[in-house]
Parts: structure tokens; sequence; C-alpha cells
């Protein structure tokens, strides 16, 4: 009997550590942000993750009190964007011009947005490149690098843009050795992973733009990520790629989280943020996708206006000068189709964009006018046919005074 009491008590000693030790992971949990491996002695002398200073820095200061100021580049960063290459290339040959959006669940909702700024241009195509989940520091997962060589290998694009890192506010393994976020080793490692996917897209011609992460609710995930901003913004700018700081039009006047912002072109009031603390609403992220998006906006012609009807259509060709060459040579475009049931466009052919951006104030061109030749009003009289000769020289000096015409019955 005694063996068997002191097995009991090594058993119920085995659960009671067990569960000692849950309870000290779960704690952990909540303190590091899901992360308690970085609690331990050793990893990175034990500070949490939210109490690690970014390497380049004290955190940036808060916007002061006022309106929020309209999103832009950081300047002197951006280089020729979007004046790529291959845009060049695609404005000069009247081809459709391809944007590919990459990233994480932030780069779903940049291509949502971006897919809707160009929604009037049937000469622009958006493709969707992004995966939800997906981060620099989750290679083991998915390797960015060799997924976005296969999606432009399958589908050549003329334009990037990238919003990603919400996942990647953790540590990773570099030679079989732990590097914490934000250390030197980590940076290192992710700032090669950045370098090595934009000079493969730029090696192709591809113009390359990068939209940054908002202002998070949760305190310990925001310094993360402002951290991680600042480390974007400073390697983009080595690469010559525009950085979008998504900060300033995702906090309000006191320079905190809110839900409900004003849009800096509207000046109106608008749901920004979803429930999470973290996600942005469509119209949240169509705001902080607009420092990359006007500028390829910038270089397309506007989306010719649609005629009242066709009557004045024909009238106008008819009192209208004939185009001119360059004018008439110009490829007309075709709208785009409403959607379908699944939400989707319905395949259209392209037509190719246009070089030259009108001058005028109407945004209608001569090739948008009819060619076919002017028809009468439906209320117009007929004229009246003209009088038959007749062959007695009485009555044709009968008619040519004024009498009625004998073939018509009718005063002339």
């Amino acid at each position: 009997m005694g063996k068997r009491r002191w097995i009991m008590v090594l058993d119920r000693g085995a659960v009671l550590f067990i569960g000692i030790a849950v309870g000290t992971v779960l704690g952990l949990s909540f303190r590091t942000g899901g992360k308690p491996w970085q609690a331990l002695p050793g990893w990175d002398g034990g500070a949490p993750l939210a109490e690690t200073a970014p390497a380049d820095g004290p955190p940036a200061p808060l916007a002061a009190a006022g309106p929020a100021p309209a999103p832009s580049l950081a300047p002197g960063c951006s280089g020729t964007f979007p004046k790529g290459p291959r845009v060049a290339e695609a404005l000069a040959a009247h081809r459709p011009l391809h944007i590919g959006v990459f990233g994480d669940s932030f780069g779903d909702g940049l291509w949502a947005a971006t897919d809707q700024a160009f929604r009037k241009y049937p000469d622009v195509k958006v493709h969707q490149f992004s995966h939800e989940g997906t981060g620099f520091t989750r290679y083991r997962t998915r390797d960015l690098l060799q997924d976005a060589k296969d999606r432009v290998a399958g589908q050549p694009i003329d334009v990037a843009l990238i919003s990603i890192g919400a996942n990647d506010t953790q540590g990773l393994f570099v030679n079989g050795h732990a590097a914490a976020y934000m250390t030197p080793a980590w940076q290192e490692t992710i700032e090669g992973r950045m370098t090595a996917l934009v000079r493969m897209l730029q090696q192709r011609g591809v113009a390359v733009g990068w939209v940054g992460l908002p202002r998070m609710r949760d305190a310990a995930y925001d310094r993360d990520i402002q951290a991680m901003n600042r480390f974007y913004a400073k390697v983009t700018c080595r690469l010559g790629v525009p950085f979008a700081n998504a900060v300033p039009v995702s906090q309000d006047r006191q320079g905190h989280f809110a839900l409900r912002l004003i849009d800096p072109a509207t000046g109106k009031d608008y749901l920004a943020r979803a429930n999470d603390g973290k996600h942005m609403t469509f119209h949240g992220y169509e705001v902080i996708s607009r420092p990359v998006v006007q500028p390829i906006l910038a270089l397309l012609a506007p989306p010719a206006a649609k005629p009242a009807n066709a009557a004045p259509a024909a009238r106008a060709t008819a009192s209208a000068p004939a185009p001119s060459a360059s004018h008439a040579a110009a490829p007309k475009r075709p709208k785009r189709p409403a959607d379908d049931a699944t939400g989707r466009d319905t395949p259209i052919k392209p037509t190719g964009l246009p070089t030259d951006l009108p001058t005028h104030k109407s945004t209608a061109s001569p090739t948008d006018l009819s060619t076919a030749p002017a028809k009468a009003p439906s209320d117009a009289k007929p004229a009246a046919p003209a009088p038959t000769p007749s062959p007695s020289p009485a009555k044709a000096g009968a008619g040519a005074s004024g009498g009625a015409s004998p073939a018509s019955g009718k005063r002339s």
C-alpha cells in the first residue's frame, strides 16, 4: 500500500506541475501578444516584445491636433513611380495596363480599393496576388519571393503595389538561431527579403509602390507596427520605392486610434476601421491607398463621356469638322460591363490606352461621336417633289407662271 500511495502522490504532483506550466504559458501569452517564448531568459534579455525599442531611434511623435493631412509619399524616395519602363511601354503600345497587388490581408484590402479606383478604365486590369496570413517572417509557410516570381510569370504586370507586415511583429530563426523582433539580425534578414522581392520586380521593368500600416487599437501592438513602419520607410526609400504613410489618416486629431475618421478629400466623417481594431473598412483602404493610386490615375486620360442620346451626337457630327488623323486612328474605349451575380466583372476585350491627355475641359473626344451620316429629325416634313416636265409648251408655261402642276396637283 505504501508504494501505491507514493505513486498516487507523484501522479498528482505531475498533474499539478503541468497545470502550473500551462497557466504560466497562458499568462505570458497575454503579456507578450501571443508570443510567450519571447519572455524567456536569453530572448532579447527577457524583455517583452512591446518594450523592444526600434533600432532606428525613439518612436516618432504623434501628429498635433488638427485636421488629418492628406496621405502623401515620402519626399525624395519615390523615384520615378509610376513611370516605370513597362508602364511607358503599355501607354505607347496602347495595350492594357496591368497592376498586381501583393501582401497579406492588408494587401487584400489594398487590392479591393485599387480595383474600385480603376473600374471606369477598362484598359486597366488589377490582379490580386495577396495571401491572407502571410509575411516576411513566415517563409516556411509561403516563400513570398518565389510566389511573386510564379505570379508574374503567369501574368506579367506593369505596376506592383505592396502592403504587408501585420503578421511580422515576431521573431524568426536565422541560421538556426533565434532573432527577436527588430534586433539587428531580424532587420538584416527582413531587409534582405524585401530587397530581393523589390529588385526582382524592378529588374522586370515593374514600377513598385508600398503602402504602410495604420494606427492600431492595442497599444503594445501599435508600438510594434509603428516600429515596422519606420523600418519599411527606411528600406523602401533606399530601394527607390514610394512609401505611403497610412498613420496620419488612420488616427484622430489627438493621434489616437478611432473607428470613425474624417476623409481628407471630402471633409466628411466615415467608418474607417473594422471592429477588430486592426483592419480597415473598404473606405479606409481607399484613403490609405490614394498616394500610390492617384499617380497612376494621373497618367490616364479621363473616361469618355457618354452622349445624352443618339440624335444630338448625330447633329454634332454633321456640324463638327472632321476629326484629325491622330484622333481618327485612336481606338474607342468600351464601357465597363456591370457586375454579374458573382460580384466579378464580365470579361471584355481590351482596346489599349491613350497616350495623349486632353487639354480641353470637355472629356469627350472626336472619336466618341458617331461617324454615321446625320439622319433627318422624325418630325421634319418631307420636301415637295420636283414638278414633272410637261410635253406641252402651253402647260409648261402655265406651270412656270405659278399655276398648278398637272403631275402633282399642288402649287409650287
